[in-house]
């Protein structure tokens, strides 16, 4: 078991995304937060080539930039648990719903402008619809602050009021690491303050 990624990407749009990637064993690994960046959809492009599949997800707050790609991840295929607190899920259900509505008002918009200002360009579509949204809120396992709850055998998780808006979390995994034998604490603050 070991970290393998941890960003925090800064992108002209979006601001600072978080990224981290820890890895279970040959197979697994465990995703933490899911802001969107380009930056992402090649991590988890390059996780496929290594053979790694996300046996689960945790969000740390309901902000956009830990969670906004958490409906393109289920749509493109993720299956696994997305973990937060009852206050993160019930605002990323709001959110993201919003997220996909203005993406698909802005798409629209963009190819009628262009559509009626005669510019050939291929039409573009929203990273992700109202339904596909929809859809990543029912792989929700929402848990309470200092509630610990196993995510995968032998990692158990347990969430930290971090103080930064409703809901937010530091992430603790409590890890019996298989091949050293030893016991690890992972703490991920996400945002704090």
């Amino acid at each position: 078991m070991e970290l393998i990624h941890v960003s925090g990407n800064t992108d002209c749009l979006l601001g600072k995304t978080a990224v981290g990637i820890y890895r279970i064993d040959d197979t697994r690994c465990i995703l933490f937060d899911n802001g969107y960046s380009k930056e992402y959809d090649e991590l988890v492009g390059s996780l496929k080539d290594a053979g790694l599949t996300p046996a689960g997800l945790i969000v740390s707050h309901a902000h956009i930039d830990h969670s906004g790609n958490l409906p393109n991840l289920v749509k493109q295929g993720f299956q696994g648990n997305i973990y937060s607190t009852f206050a993160t899920r019930d605002l990323c259900q709001i959110m993201l719903a919003d997220a996909a509505r203005i993406q698909e008002h802005d798409c629209a918009f963009i190819n009628k402008m262009n559509k009626r200002r005669g510019i050939q360009q291929p039409e573009v579509y929203p990273t992700y619809s109202e339904q596909d949204a929809e859809q990543c809120m029912r792989q929700f396992v929402n848990i309470g602050y200092e509630r610990s709850i196993p995510v995968v055998p032998g990692v158990t998780l347990t969430f930290y009021d971090a103080g930064h808006i409703l809901g937010a979390a530091q992430v603790c995994l409590d890890i019996e690491d298989q091949e050293d034998g030893r016991k690890k604490r992972f703490l991920f603050s996400g945002d704090v303050g």
